[in-house]
């Protein structure tokens, strides 16, 4: 579904950020990459995105080079989430999530009733039908998180970039957020997402065991595996620079990572 071949990325001056990263990406399946800050990790996911030309090595979407297909026949297959809520003009949630189907749609076609309804099918399978006449930039941060996998949905791709999509969240909308990434992946969307806490990954692996981890290293690197094979207190402890432990708790049936101490 999505192959990266030995791709390099660095800003204009810069020292390389990404360097001959190779990954392989299957339909339906879940990787969550790993990294400290400025390893280049929103970098990859905007080459990924085709908002960023790399400077060598190619992307493969559905064997077809990502540099030879125009944006939208980008976005009719790749859907991103960025840490920055988009500016929307103050519109409805019900008109911002129906800019999800804008990609299906010529120059100057105006959304069709089918349009609307997979827009009030996705609100109401969040349980944020009540949002709907609400304004978009008004929300909270977790509701503006919903609004967006919303519009995901109308999008109807099949890969979603999540860029740290809990790192402006609560504790209890983290948790509704990795629910429905889980709940997105068991539907068959590839799903590639970016976080910090390593114990997101080992939370999704206990409902998908063949989820995939990355490490993404200060050397612009990127080691790939099975997140059990991935998440590991050498692997960690060499990543962030700070002494940790795998910890298995019983009572969740698998391991959580902890600081040693302060």
């Amino acid at each position: 579904m999505l192959k990266i071949k030995n791709l390099s990325f660095h800003h204009a001056k810069q020292a390389s950020l990404l360097q001959h990263i190779n990954l392989h990406v299957k339909q339906g399946e879940l990787l969550t990459i790993l990294g400290a800050n400025g390893t280049g990790k929103s970098t990859l996911l905007n080459c990924i995105a085709g908002l960023l030309q790399p400077k060598c090595g190619e992307i493969l979407l559905n064997n077809q080079n990502l540099a030879e297909l125009s944006h939208k026949e980008i976005a009719k297959h790749i859907a991103y989430v960025s840490q920055q809520p988009p500016e929307t003009y103050q519109y409805a949630v019900r008109d911002y999530v129906v800019l999800g189907r804008a990609v299906h749609l010529s120059l100057f076609d105006q959304p069709s009733e089918q349009d609307f309804a997979l827009v009030d099918d996705a609100l109401a399978k969040l349980g944020i039908s009540h949002l709907s006449d609400k304004i978009y930039m008004q929300l909270s941060g977790g509701q503006k998180q919903l609004v967006n996998i919303a519009k995901i949905l109308v999008q109807q791709p099949q890969l979603i970039l999540f860029d740290e999509p809990t790192s402006a969240l609560d504790y209890g909308n983290v948790f509704k957020t990795l629910t429905l990434i889980k709940e997105l992946a068991e539907q068959g969307f590839s799903i590639i997402m970016t976080t910090h806490n390593p114990d997101h990954p080992m939370l999704l692996q206990s409902k998908l065991p063949d989820s995939l981890v990355a490490i993404l290293t200060d050397q612009g690197k990127l080691q790939v595996g099975k997140t059990l094979d991935i998440i590991t207190e050498k692997n960690l402890t060499a990543l962030y620079q700070t002494d940790l432990r795998m910890v298995d708790v019983a009572e969740l049936n698998r391991k959580i990572c902890a600081i040693k101490s302060i």
